[in-house]
This record gives structure tokens, sequence and C-alpha cells, in this order.
């Protein structure tokens, strides 16, 4: 199937695997394909960031749907895609063919609202307690933000977060997080958002935690 638009010297557009356009006000006429050449260790190494980001975002649609919006808007390009740029920029650690997510490095949610003091994280009966400092500001930190909290499990790629948690003012909330057979790592962040939805802070990684099994 071709497709076609007149050109100032003619037809341009695409038929099969032939590419016409204009260059310089002249007609190019070229043909596309896969090329036969072996990668190289540089490309080799941008194919397997991709496949790494791409894993390891698929798991957060709604959380990056949300803590990406306002960075996306009015850029013509989605919260996923901010997302995935940001990551393949700052959080992809090693050297080719060892490379891997930096998860103190990764930003779920990006935006201008102050970041929170006094965050810490402590493993309870239900799941995870974080705490936070909750003094508001002039600057921007408000009495009815609330908490976003998230923990993921690498090793079994499972995701457990809470959009609309508790608000800046009450200081803590618990992420309830089922008990497994296995003793299982988590990765875990908080960040806060507007109860308007039109500011959020930067995501903040709050460590590692073990989990105890059953």
């Amino acid at each position: 199937m071709a497709s076609s638009k007149k050109g100032g010297d003619g037809f341009t557009g695409k038929t099969g695997r032939t590419v016409v356009y204009l260059l310089n006000g002249k007609l190019v006429k070229r043909e596309i394909g896969y090329s036969t050449k072996p990668p190289t260790e540089l490309q080799k190494a941008g194919f397997q960031i991709t496949s790494i980001t791409s894993k390891f975002l698929s798991p957060f649609k709604e959380v990056i749907d949300l803590g990406y919006k306002l960075e996306a808007k009015n850029t013509g390009k989605t919260p996923y895609n901010h997302a995935t740029s940001n990551i393949r920029l700052n959080a992809i650690t090693g050297t080719y063919p060892e490379q891997r997510i930096d998860y103190p490095n990764v930003l779920l949610t990006k935006g201008n609202k102050p970041l929170t003091e006094g965050l810490s994280i402590n493993a309870v009966e239900d799941g995870l307690l974080f705490s936070w400092d909750p003094a508001v500001s002039d600057s921007g930190r408000r009495w009815n933000d609330q908490a976003i909290m998230v923990a993921y499990i690498p090793s079994m790629r499972e995701l457990f977060y809470l959009l609309n948690g508790a608000r800046r003012t009450e200081g803590s909330d618990i992420l309830n997080i089922p008990r497994f057979k296995d003793t299982v790592v988590i990765e875990t962040y908080i960040s806060f958002i507007a109860a308007s939805h039109k500011s959020v802070s930067n995501s903040v990684y709050t460590g590692q935690v073990i989990w105890e099994g059953l």
C-alpha cells in the first residue's frame, strides 16, 4: 500500500520498501529495510536498556499516569514517554550485558512540589509503615497533600501502591502487603500530590525492606 502527497517536483511518499522525499529541493528515492550488519556493542547496550526499561515499567502504568501527568502536559508526549526517558537517562547502571535498574535513582513521580523531610519506613504486621514530617509550609507543602506510596518486589515483579494515601498532617500511613511463602526484598518509594492534583513532588526512594516470609 502506498501513501503519497504532491511535492514541488513530483509525488513524495512510500511504496513498499521505497521512499520518495524532497531533500534540498531535489526528489530523492531510496529503499528501506533491515540492516544485514551485526549490531555493535553500543547498539546492543541500547537494545538492552530499552528491554530493561519496558519490562520494569510495565506494572507501573497507573502510578506513572498520575506521577508524570503534569510533566507530560502540553508536550505532545505521554506520561509513559517521560518516565521511560527518565529511567533510561538516570536509573540504569552497569555495563552491557550486565545492565540493570538502579532502584534508588528511579523517579516514579516528577514535579515541583517540595520534597518532604523526616521520611522513614518500617515493616509492621500488616505491611509497610511510611512515616514523614507532617509540617506544612508556605513553600508548597499543604496540609491536605496526599501520600503516594509504592512498594515493588523485583524477584516477583509484584507491585503494591496507594495513590491516595494519608494527608500530610497525619504523618504516617500503612501500605498493606500480603505475606508470601518466602522472604522477599522490597524497593520502596513515596511522594506527595496536591489534593487538586495540580502539583506533585518528585518521588523519593525510601529504601529496601526485607519482608519476612510465612
